[in-house]
């Protein structure tokens, strides 16, 4: 991270907290059993979704977020956008703040699509001439030409996300979050958004993203964190990141280190050209083998298939 930039965001030991909702605490329970539902209440557990959580990013930094399902990931995101509070630590944000997390959100399915653009902007503190005069490249961009008049109930996922998208990038936004909603539009708006980004990162605007799209990650990162069960165990560069979360993924199911193994097998020069490119997975990778002297045994086996044909 360049000392030179300012930081415009600034999270430091955040966590979020939430009640577990016992066996025995729904409403018939309640009035049948009291007292058995009072002990449940009593009993009920704590889920920290994020724990001590602390990082920076400086203007202009294209920073995501990755991490296995139900590692708290869109939870930090909700908390950096402000949609809900910490339980403890603290996040400073500088700047205008554009959000594109949650498939819908913020939108009023029975008025239209320029209705709801043109609330949205009004939201954020722009005029309504202002967002007026911006409307044209959102609908041009969103693709929603012939449809931006009609009520968004009438509008399928991938055009909510369109106009989602569309709508965020455009209000003129300091600091950009970004969920896994992209996932759902097709594979030419996707790469649509992206250059987008790419454009307004080389304006100054900083991106936060969470994402599962690991190949987009290492593409367009400038750094990128690991989550755990709501802690952040890694931040860096994004290829040893994304490396270090599918390692640990492999390592903890069957079915991704089959899905690996027949990767390398089927591409082994590119297996060999990345660890000769990389001293630290090559590495990393002797080190597995060793552990793993059957997987060795394989392909030793396969190598010597591919050289005897």
């Amino acid at each position: 991270m360049s000392s030179e930039r300012p930081v415009v965001l600034d999270v430091r030991g955040v966590a979020k907290k939430y009640r577990m909702v016992a066996p025995g605490t729904e409403l018939k329970t309640t009035l049948l059993r009291p007292f058995a539902a009072w002990r449940s209440r009593r009993q009920r557990a704590n889920l920290w979704a994020v724990s001590d959580v602390s990082f920076q990013v400086p203007r202009g930094e294209f920073f995501s977020i990755i991490g296995a399902n139900g590692s708290g990931k869109s939870t930090l995101l909700r908390l950096l956008a402000g949609l809900s509070k910490p339980t403890r630590g603290s996040i400073r944000v500088e700047g205008t703040i554009s959000t594109l997390l949650e498939l819908g959100s913020g939108f009023h399915p029975q008025v239209s699509g320029r209705e709801n653009a043109v609330m949205n902007g009004l939201l954020v503190g722009m005029t309504r001439a202002e967002i007026e005069a911006l409307l044209p490249r959102i609908i041009e961009f969103a693709g929603l030409q012939e449809f931006i008049d009609q009520p968004m109930r009438t509008y399928s996922s991938g055009m909510y996300v369109r106009l989602g998208f569309a709508i965020a990038a455009f209000l003129e936004p300091e600091l950009l979050l970004v969920d896994e909603v992209l996932a759902v539009g097709d594979l030419r708006f996707q790469e649509k958004c992206y250059e987008h980004i790419a454009g307004l990162q080389q304006q100054g605007v900083t991106i936060v993203m969470v994402s599962h799209d690991l190949a987009a990650v290492q593409r367009f990162s400038d750094r990128a964190a690991l989550m755990e069960r709501g802690h952040i165990v890694a931040i860096g560069d994004p290829k040893k990141v994304v490396s270090l979360h599918v390692e640990r993924l492999a390592s903890s199911s069957p079915e991704i280190r089959a899905a690996l193994e027949e990767h390398i097998a089927a591409d082994q020069e590119g297996m060999d050209r990345l660890l000769a490119e990389d001293p630290e997975a090559r590495a990393a990778f002797a080190a597995a083998l060793e552990l793993n002297p059957e997987f060795r045994r394989r392909m030793d086996e396969e190598a010597a298939r591919q050289h005897g044909k």
